[in-house]
């Protein structure tokens, strides 16, 4: 009898371990993100911040996106106080490689050129260089560092856009370089090399021409960053559930289990089960230019489950309802074997993180205004000295363009980031409240709240 007292005790502690939802960053935690323009971009993030704050919204964070169009380690270093550390981070998730491998020096074709094949192993040197030296001043400083592993570049699709062949070999050293290091100084990893890479080629198995990267082979399209979002997470071994809702009904009583969630007021009927939760978390709201993603990594297995079981009903149909809003229909065996609510948008809960993303765009717009100053600042203007008077800034960035990339395929690119710069710099300090206040909002509507359920038995006719 004791021996089962004692199994029976050490399954209920594994059971309760394996789904405490413990986050990896803590409540006050400063997050910097820091690499080129995949990080500028900021989808992936954006993607780990909104799981937190759905997910954990007692425990507000703050990220800071810390990239930089272009960059490189190198980079890196010369702004690290003005641009990294002057956010205060207790912890620094970086991303770089992209450009240290130095795209230019690959082609169409393979190459065995010997300048030019020196000039590509020089160029890995000082990126491993630089890359142990950044980590090593985040270290130093008593920050907390995760190394992520570079994107993919994409140089076996069939596409228009010119191949830099042998670029993704070189990223692959790269991603192999930032394993290396992880070790080295006890670090955990986020593996997107390998993930993005897998992934790509299945799909190009199918279609030659399809890929998870856009169209100009460098930057990850919007699903590729929900799986970057994905493997992040798992790396870090986050929480699978939302909540887990589990009610046992039968003739003598009715009993309940749950993960991260309370659950009341269990009313039972012949016809009808009733009862109140309140989730100490919301459902993760997937954009639909995200979709794609779902059908590439179980994301919503693995960290988006809301589930709901519910045995011991009779056979036949039930009507869900969530407060006031009919949610499905469902059979008694659906019910028993588990319902994802989070494959439902109708939900209240679900609505709530709806309203909760409507906020986080807003702030993740004021963020990228901040990053199209820091960028001009610290790509375009260093040499520039005072940057105060915009009259005067305007006159550089316009001899700047014609100089240098006015006869550049990207040129509009170069036109449209200068002349919103000289619109929106005088609104910086602006920005920076909203982010501040934006979050705030954010977190004030992650807040949980009570739901009544009902399952209602249909007649039939």
């Amino acid at each position: 009898m004791k021996k089962t007292i004692h199994f029976f005790l050490f399954f209920l502690l594994i059971t309760y371990f394996s789904y405490a939802q413990t986050p990896y960053f803590k409540k006050g935690d400063r997050v910097v993100f820091v690499g080129n323009s995949i990080t500028n971009n900021g989808a992936f993030h954006h993607n780990i911040f909104q799981y937190y704050v759905t997910r954990f919204p007692e425990q507000p964070i703050t990220f800071f996106n810390c990239g930089i169009s272009g960059d490189v380690t190198a980079g890196i270093l010369k702004r690290m106080d003005s641009d990294v550390l002057i956010h205060e981070p207790t912890h620094a998730v970086i991303m770089i490689g992209m450009n240290d491998v130095n795209r230019r020096l690959y082609g169409i074709a393979p190459t065995f050129d010997v300048d030019t094949l020196k000039k590509r192993e020089l160029a890995l040197e000082v990126y491993k260089i630089n890359l142990d030296s950044i980590i090593r001043i985040f270290l130093s400083k008593g920050i907390k560092v995760i190394i992520q592993k570079p994107t993919i570049y994409d140089q076996t699709a069939v596409s228009i856009t010119p191949n830099n062949l042998g670029v993704n070999d070189a990223l692959k050293q790269c991603a192999e370089f930032g394993e290396l290091l992880s070790k080295k100084y006890k670090l955990p990893s986020v593996d997107y090399w390998t993930i993005l890479n897998d992934i790509n080629n299945k799909l190009q198995l199918k279609e030659p021409s399809a890929t998870i990267i856009g169209p100009d082979r460098v930057h990850p399209a919007a699903p590729g960053h929900l799986i970057m979002a994905y493997q992040f997470l798992k790396a870090l071994q986050s929480p699978q559930y939302v909540s887990k809702i589990e009610i046992s009904k039968n003739a003598l009583k009715t009993q309940s289990a749950k993960i991260n969630c309370e659950i009341e007021n269990i009313l039972k009927s012949r016809k009808s089960l009733s009862f109140s939760v309140k989730e100490n978390a919301l459902p993760f709201p997937i954009n639909e230019n995200q979709k794609q993603a779902e059908d590439l990594v179980p994301f919503e297995e693995e960290f988006n489950l809301q589930e709901l079981k519910v045995s011991g009903l009779k056979k036949g149909n039930y009507q869900l309802k969530i407060d006031t809003s009919i949610i499905s229909t469902f059979s008694a065996k659906q019910l028993k074997s588990g319902i994802n609510l989070t494959n439902f948008s109708n939900t209240p809960q679900y609505r709530q993180a709806v309203a909760i993303n409507k906020i986080l765009v807003n702030l993740w717009q004021a963020e990228a205004n901040l990053r199209t100053i820091k960028w001009v600042e610290i790509s375009h203007l260093n040499e520039l000295g005072n940057n105060e008077n915009l009259s005067t800034v305007k006159d550089y960035l316009d001899k700047r363009f014609v100089d240098r990339f006015q006869n550049l395929s990207n040129a509009s690119y170069y036109k449209g980031q200068f002349e919103k710069y000289l619109l929106i710099k005088s609104r910086e300090k602006e920005f920076q409240e909203q982010m501040k206040q934006l979050s705030l909002e954010a977190y004030e509507l992650a807040k949980p709240v009570v739901h009544h359920f009902t399952l209602s038995y249909i007649l039939k006719k």
